[in-house]
């Protein structure tokens, strides 16, 4: 099956800088027909993050989480997950589908438990994890939209250490292979998300 050609952020945003209110509809109908994908979006941050590197200090931690991250997108591609970005402690992947997402999820904590077993606080290292389903704009190096930032804020502010939250388009998605408890609601980008807790 032939892959989509995406375009890359410089196109997109070349578009952008020539979209007038004249043009409007027509630029916009370039990008979405070229970009509007309804995704998974991922987002993987670390756990701990200030409390560790006051103790052990920035650069060991930073030596920790790149030795993880090295190990951990292996994982994901393994899933078909396609990693767009693992900036700062953060990472970004996109999947087809949903059960691919929270299947590479679960390979990821289960990774980092073998790794942490056994060593010094200072070389553990753990994620939060978040997850949601819909449309966005996909370009080659990156995604934008709603979709993309409640995957961000529930990975980065609201899953806790070792937690898979994920919204209720997720869980819809993802009952027959894994089992999503309700955890709680919450207003995100103007409206109430339903988060589901993965069991896994």
């Amino acid at each position: 099956m032939k892959q989509p050609t995406f375009m890359t952020s410089t196109q997109f945003f070349g578009l952008l800088r020539l979209r007038t209110r004249k043009n409007a509809e027509r630029i916009d109908a370039r990008i979405e027909r070229r970009s509007v994908q309804e995704l998974a979006v991922l987002m993987c941050d670390s756990s701990g993050f200030s409390r560790k590197t006051n103790e052990y200090g920035i650069l060991q931690f930073l030596a920790t989480m790149t030795y993880c991250y090295d190990r951990l997108i292996p994982v994901i591609r393994k899933r078909r997950g396609i990693v767009l970005s693992h900036d700062a402690d953060n990472l970004l992947a996109v999947f087809d589908d949903a059960v691919d997402a929270v299947a590479a999820s679960a390979d990821v904590h289960r990774w980092l438990r073998r790794y942490n077993s056994g060593k010094h606080e200072s070389e553990r290292y753990n994620v939060c994890i978040g997850i949601h389903f819909g449309k966005l704009l996909r370009l080659k190096n990156n995604v934008f939209g709603g979709t993309v930032n409640v995957a961000a804020k529930i990975g980065e502010d609201l899953a806790e250490k070792d937690e898979i939250l994920v919204t209720k388009e997720v869980a819809d998605r993802v009952k027959k292979r894994f089992r999503a408890d309700y955890a709680r609601s919450t207003p995100l980008g103007g409206r109430t998300v339903e988060l589901y807790r993965i069991r896994y």
